[in-house]
């Protein structure tokens, strides 16, 4: 989690209210960092849409709305998760009952109807149990039960029982005794079987909810008085069993779905519940064989979940009783014993969840996903997740909650990108959706995932992200990580292979430029125009920042077409095209007619050219057009630490290149820097940039050293080098450069400084600045430093130190690290009698600071800091 993220974290849990509001000063006891960084990270979190602000003194902060309810949402989820079903089948039944318990004065009665066995009395104990958790009533009270069905016989012992009874009341009433309504004061009554209470107590109970007292059985003068809350439930029709007079008091209804209407993913998840219970209570492993399962999800439960889960108790059983001490082994009819058609539940796992997901792929899940991703045959993919049910009726696979959801988000889809989804898609992607929120996957599998597709077309990823962006509206994000690699399989055979021109509308207001693109995408059948609807209150400077971030996202580009509503086109042209490497075009007073005519364009694969112009005199706007970079045959390559690092990389990359034609060549570092940002024409046809640091290089395909050595090299091969060197050389270069990083190879750059005791004393100037900024840094850092102050201090020592930026004005952040350096360098200036630099101080600073948290530090707190780090490796080297 980031410093940012943490800190919005504590706001959430502080400040959740909507009058609750707070100002930076009110920040600073959440976290360490300055009051400087605070502004910086609240006013970022206002842009992104998590807070608002008053421009007043001092300014004030709140939580959106929006985030408010998101907090509030994550308190429900925790008090219903364990009702499997809350966010599918049972997401209605949830919200009112939250609606219910939250309404003002008292709260709304509640009836609960459904089929027998559904869990009309587990879903009032978690009902009641909310209300404790968030307060409504208080924690610790019970919920009051009883079954109307027990006094259905005889309605005076019933009345008696609900309301109590003074002496005498009736034979046998030798004392005075309350009733049940007494006992809830102030909690819950659930009545089940209300449908067995007679007419008289129901006309007795709605006079109580409406006034708010009652009379004992056998006392009319004496009222008494109760605040109950009523949950009612009944398996009956209630028109045909309950008053006119006593439905209309019960405003909430909740209906229960039954077993078979419920999902096939939920029913999965029952059935492993179940079982999982059984074997904790147990204490013994119960091994289930898959074709059972089918069975009880294909055999009807007349008893419905509560039959369920008696039958699978009687089969633990009667499974205990035969074998006791090494596990419980449950057969199916048939009588296999194969391991692999078996699924375990362990008593001693806690977090349980459900493993039938796995037997859901019939012992293939391993390689399933894998496959799909890697063929993007749909039909196949579906098929392999069918067929483990057998005889199960695969057409209750698409039915229930989530399906529903699927089939409208996928409307949805087609209504922004003009891609109609087939009955088979429709499917594929349900399939898609159940596996993400039924089965936990590790990140590292999905990466593992997303690198398959990474091949795929680019037009089919971006299809995939905007229909995980729709599914995000109803689930949480880290839920759906899976989709996306996916649903990239899934689009893989619905785009155009060859690439084309990207078009963009980015427009004012809710859905503006979903509806224009909309429009255009339906109107030509495919992904031409991708929509950014923005606030109103969104400048040009936040356009272009999102604007950024998104074409970051595409590794390579064939041309762009921006169309805005508004908005300075020079700054959108200005920035946006230092980060593409093809055409770009810009254009204002977009229009769906426009669009429409612009996508069609794209649609034909039209070179920007002829886009060009066909816009000129047919449309009122301003435009700006960016040629782009030229194809060249140039690889630049730059080290921070000076050009002896980039002549040996220089001469690794030559040595394995296959077209002798391209001009590998080195740049000193400021050099290209100031080149980057002037977008300078010599460095036109570069076509790579290789540097020792991260670095912003626009337009220009860039990797730094660090991604060399850490990244995959068929990765590396397919985004930075496909067109440079064979496949096979990719993993040879990668070896060199890892041994060139070594410390090995840090000797083998010095001219006259003895290795071993140099890097001995570099090592106090790297873990003096890792003491000073209270982190560890990562391997590939502390060898750029070893490899970066050996070769500096050899330069300073032949008088050839870097002194070009020593005039610079320095910014606060620098001076604070320039406070730093006599501290660090005082035993290695005091041994070799040099003078280190204003720039060459700069360069180790440009290389730590990516790394750390940079705030400004009082010279006070400086002084002390360099005592106590310098005393801390001094007493290390006394150990």
């Amino acid at each position: 989690m980031s410093a940012k993220e943490e800190l919005y974290h504590k706001l959430n849990a502080t400040w959740r209210t909507p009058l609750s509001s707070f100002t930076t000063q009110d920040c600073l006891r959440f976290t360490s960092a300055s009051r400087s960084v605070i502004s910086l990270y609240l006013n970022q979190l206002c842009e992104e849409g998590y807070l608002r602000k008053e421009s007043s003194r001092p300014v004030r902060f709140w939580l959106t709305e929006q985030n408010m309810v998101k907090h509030k949402e994550q308190k429900v989820s925790a008090t219903f998760s364990s009702l499997i079903g809350a966010t599918g089948s049972l997401k209605t039944a949830v919200e009112l009952c939250i609606a219910a318990v939250n309404y003002p004065d008292g709260g709304l009665p509640v009836l609960v109807t459904g089929e027998s066995g559904v869990g009309k009395s587990y879903l009032a104990q978690l009902l009641h149990q909310y209300a404790c958790d968030t307060g409504t009533v208080a924690p610790g009270t019970k919920l009051i039960e009883l079954n109307c069905a027990d006094y259905a016989n005889n309605p005076e012992l019933l009345s008696g029982a609900l309301f109590g009874y003074v002496k005498g009341a009736f034979t046998g009433a030798d004392r005075n005794k309350t009733g049940l309504l007494d006992e809830a004061d102030g909690s819950f009554l659930f009545l089940d079987e209300v449908h067995r209470l007679s007419a008289e107590n129901q006309e007795k109970l709605f006079l109580f909810m409406d006034k708010g007292y009652f009379y004992r059985l056998g006392d009319n003068h004496q009222p008494c008085r109760s605040r109950v809350r009523f949950v009612f439930a009944t398996t009956e029709n209630t028109s045909n069993v309950l008053l006119k007079t006593f439905r209309r008091r019960i405003p909430v209804t909740v209906m229960l779905p039954s077993w078979e209407s419920r999902p096939f993913t939920e029913q999965l998840a029952l059935i492993s519940h179940f079982f999982s219970n059984e074997a904790k209570r147990f204490h013994q492993d119960i091994h289930v064989d898959n074709t059972l399962i089918y069975q009880l999800l294909s055999t009807p439960a007349q008893g419905n979940i509560g039959e369920l889960k008696n039958h699978i108790k009687v089969l633990c059983a009667s499974a205990w009783a035969q074998r006791k001490n090494h596990g419980i082994y449950i057969e199916s009819a048939t009588g296999r014993h194969n391991e692999k058609d078996r699924v375990t539940f362990y008593a001693d796992n806690e977090e349980q969840g459900t493993p039938l997901l796995a037997s859901y792929f019939s012992g293939q899940g391993d390689n399933l996903l894998e496959n799909f991703c890697r063929t993007a045959n749909v039909q196949l993919f579906i098929r392999k997740l069918e067929e483990p049910s057998g005889k199960y009726q695969t057409s209750r696979f698409y039915q229930g909650t989530l399906w529903q959801l699927t089939i409208e988000t996928l409307a949805e889809f087609y209504e922004l990108t003009g891609v109609s989804v087939d009955p088979i898609m429709e499917k594929a992607v349900f399939h898609c959706l159940q596996l993400s929120l039924n089965e936990p996957v590790a990140m590292d599998r999905v990466n593992y995932l997303n690198e398959i597709t990474a091949y795929s077309p680019l037009r089919a990823r971006l299809l995939a992200q905007e229909c995980v962006t729709l599914f995000a509206y109803h689930f949480p994000p880290t839920q759906i990580t899976l989709m996306e690699p996916l649903l990239t399989a899934i689009f893989y055979h619905q785009v155009e292979p060859e690439p084309l021109i990207q078009g963009i509308i980015v427009a004012h207001g809710s859905t503006t430029a979903s509806s224009i693109a909309g429009t255009a995408n339906k109107l030509l059948e495919g992904f031409y125009l991708k929509a950014f609807d923005m606030p109103l209150s969104v400048n040009t400077k936040g356009i272009i920042d999102r604007l950024k971030k998104w074409i970051t996202c595409l590794e390579r580009q064939n041309g762009m077409i921006i169309m805005v509503d508004m908005g300075s086109l020079q700054d959108i042209y200005s920035e946006i095209k230092l980060h593409i490497q093809g055409d770009l075009l810009v254009m204002n007073n977009v229009s769906t007619a426009m669009a429409l005519n612009i996508a069609e364009k794209i649609q034909k694969n039209l070179p920007m050219k002829e886009i060009i112009d066909g816009v000129k005199g047919a449309w009122e706007v301003e435009a700006r057009y960016y040629s782009g970079i030229v194809e060249g045959n140039k690889i630049i390559i730059s080290c921070i630490s000076g050009e002896g690092v980039a002549r040996q990389l220089q001469e690794i990359i030559r040595r394995n290149i296959i077209d002798e034609a391209i001009d590998v060549v080195t740049m000193e570092y400021d050099d290209l820097k100031w080149k980057i940002a002037k977008a300078d024409s010599a460095l036109y046809g570069t076509r790579l940039l290789i540097t020792t640091t991260e670095m912003d290089a626009g337009y220009i395909p860039q990797i730094n050293t660090r991604k060399l050595i850490s990244e995959k090299p068929e990765l590396l091969w397919k985004n930075y080098f496909s067109q440079i060197m064979p496949v096979q050389a990719m993993q040879k270069m990668v070896d060199e450069i890892v041994i060139l990083f070594t410390l090995e190879g840090i000797a083998s750059h010095l001219s006259f400084l003895n290795p071993r005791i140099i890097i001995d004393e570099v090592e106090n100037v790297v873990k003096f600045f890792e003491l000073a900024y209270g982190i560890h840094f990562e391997s590939y850092l502390r060898i750029n430093l070893f490899m970066h102050l050996s070769a500096m201090i050899e330069r300073l020592l032949t008088h050839e130190g870097l002194s070009h930026r020593d005039e610079f004005e320095l910014t606060q952040h620098q001076q604070s690290f320039m406070a730093l350096i006599p501290g660090a360098f005082r035993s290695l200036i005091n041994k070799y009698r040099f003078t280190l630099t204003t720039t060459e101080a700069l360069m180790i600073y440009e290389l730590i600071e990516p790394w750390t948290s940079l705030s400004p530090v009082q010279s006070e707190v400086l002084k002390i800091s360099n005592n106590s780090v310098q005393a801390q490796i001094n007493s290390t080297h006394k150990l």
